[in-house]
């Protein structure tokens, strides 16, 4: 018998933070494209699923900058060394194939798992300046990763002691499904080490998630919250800020998420046997912040303002 899929409540800081943002985005997100693959002919929710999945130019970059240092560590797992300028060629090949199946018509065979633009969608110029600052912060990215002090620990340290690598990764929290993806854990004389890589500038927002890891972390490797170190790199700015995690920062985190969750069971509903009651997804973005938005082909607030 067939799996029969359901739309089941799941929080994490990104989604958190989606839902504070515009709730009607956040319903494009999590229920307009729902069924989607059932739907004969391909219609209003298979529009909204492609909408979902388009990216950005820098989005794009930082995800192949990921996926370069993802295969970095695969290869240090198994010994072999991978150059600063190899991280550079990898990550600038990933790009470049995201690119090429954009431009062209190689996503729309499956546009839930290709690489679709939102300037390529909505058809803007991408001006060359823009692309060669994609270069130059992956030249910047894969030197300071691969040779800057402030990261010798991370390629030192003995894959033995790895806990996390881009694992992505789910916990229970109030009867809800959490993700949590750390891009890098390590524990060593009885530290927790929680690594995130980023390839734009610092944000206070940042260490929200970063403590939603270490959470994560206590329910997953049953660490203390005071043995817990939490590091943010960023890689095209070329430094590295870290934050020792201490039980009040760790509770306001968690007091943070109750209410955000909470919020979110307030007008969570099945879109296979539920009506979607209008009235709980307002367009209560930024007006400013609509034409930017993926779903702006779609949603009226961002056609006004687009």
């Amino acid at each position: 018998m067939a799996t029969k899929f359901q739309c089941e409540l799941s929080w994490s800081a990104s989604r958190s933070k989606e839902f504070e943002r515009c709730r009607k985005e956040n319903w494009y997100s999590r229920y307009g494209s729902w069924g989607w693959w059932t739907e004969r002919p391909q219609g209003a929710k298979y529009e909204v699923m492609t909408h979902k999945n388009l990216t950005s130019l820098p989005a794009l970059a930082g995800t192949c900058m990921h996926d370069a240092i993802e295969h970095w560590f695969s290869l240090r797992s198994n010994g072999t060394a991978m150059t600063s300028h190899e991280l550079f060629e990898d990550a600038r090949e990933r790009f470049r194939e995201g690119w090429r199946e954009s431009a062209g018509d190689g996503w729309a065979s499956q546009p839930n798992k290709s690489v679709h633009l939102e300037e390529h969608h909505y058809g803007e110029q991408i001006e060359e300046i823009r692309t060669s600052r994609v270069q130059e912060m992956m030249t910047r990215a894969s030197h300071y990763f691969c040779e800057s002090k402030d990261l010798q620990a991370v390629r030192e340290v003995n894959p033995e002691s790895w806990l996390s690598v881009e694992s992505m990764d789910t916990w229970s929290f109030l009867g809800t499904k959490i993700y949590s993806i750390p891009d890098f854990a390590y524990e060593k004389d009885g530290t927790f080490h929680i690594w995130d890589w980023k390839t734009g500038r610092p944000r206070e927002d940042d260490w929200f998630q970063l403590h939603t890891y270490a959470l994560y972390g206590c329910e997953k490797w049953s660490a203390d919250p005071e043995s817990i170190v939490l590091h943010a790199a960023y890689l095209n700015e070329q430094i590295v800020q870290t934050k020792e995690v201490n039980i009040q920062a760790l509770g306001d985190v968690q007091d943070a998420m109750s209410m955000s969750v909470r919020a979110m069971m307030e007008v969570h509903y099945d879109p296979d046997v539920d009506p979607c009651v209008k009235e709980n997804w307002p367009e209560n973005g930024a007006p400013s912040q609509c034409g930017r938005c993926r779903y702006r082909g779609l949603c009226p607030s961002g056609l006004l303002n687009a």
